[in-house]
Formats: C-alpha cells, structure tokens, sequence
C-alpha cells in the first residue's frame, strides 16, 4: 500500500511538472542598446497591465534581445514590452500622452490610444515555446 501511494504521489507531481515549460520572448528592431528592456507576463483580463504574474529586465542591445522565462505554468497569458532607456521603471510620454520610448504586446497587438485589451494580447502557452514582438517608437 506505502509503495502504490509513493507512486500515485511521483506520477502526480512528475505531470505538475510537465506542465510546466520554458517561454522564450524575442524583442526584434530594439533601436538601441541605452538602458534596459522590461518584459511583464500576465495571466488574466483582470491583471492585464495592472498586476504582473512575472518580469524581467535585461540590458537592451540594438536589434534582437531575448528573456527567458523558466518553468512557467501552462495557461493563458499577455505580454508587455517597454525600452526603458533613460532606466526610471516607467514608459516616458510626451504632453498628449504618446509614448517617448519603445513599447510591445504579444501577437505585435497594435496599441490606438492607450495598450491593445486583452484578448488581442493573449497566446496559449503548453509547451516550450518561442514568440516574437516586434518593438514600437513613435
């Protein structure tokens, strides 16, 4: 009986962990290698651009840069980029708002007034994965 429920106990926490994989986010037409690139993940409508699930920041380089992010859960989610080149945490904005420096959303969702919503944003992520967003200056 101990050994048929150590091994219920392996198969469920080997398909938990089979769930979850590596998620590659390749940032292409970085315009400069000044500050860093902010990469934000996030797993709902609700949270979209208000509450991230997981974030990173790398160092920008001029053209392609990549953030990886490990073992993350399989599910639905969104994704913002910014270009923080002066590195103050935040996407700068002239007086009527536009965006200063580079932005991006998964699926290269188009922003028209402030970010794309969500489901214009949203990807399936079940397995190690690549995807691209093509970075936007104004």
């Amino acid at each position: 009986m101990k050994t048929l429920l150590m091994f219920i106990a392996m198969l469920l926490t080997g398909s938990a962990i089979a769930q979850k994989a590596s998620l590659t986010v390749v940032l292409k037409e970085v315009k400069n290698g000044t500050g860093k690139v902010a990469v934000a993940v996030y797993d709902s409508e609700k949270n979209f651009m208000k509450t991230r699930l997981v974030s990173k920041s790398v160092a920008a380089a001029q053209g392609e840069v990549q953030v990886v992010f490990e073992d993350l859960p399989a599910g639905n989610y969104a994704i913002s980029v910014m270009h923080d080149e002066n590195e103050n945490g935040e996407l700068d904005s002239n007086f009527v708002g536009m965006p200063k420096e580079g932005f991006g959303f998964s699926n290269d969702a188009k922003a028209m007034f402030g970010p794309p919503t969500f489901d214009k944003t949203v990807f399936v992520h079940s397995a190690a994965q690549t995807i691209a967003i093509t970075l936007k200056y104004l």
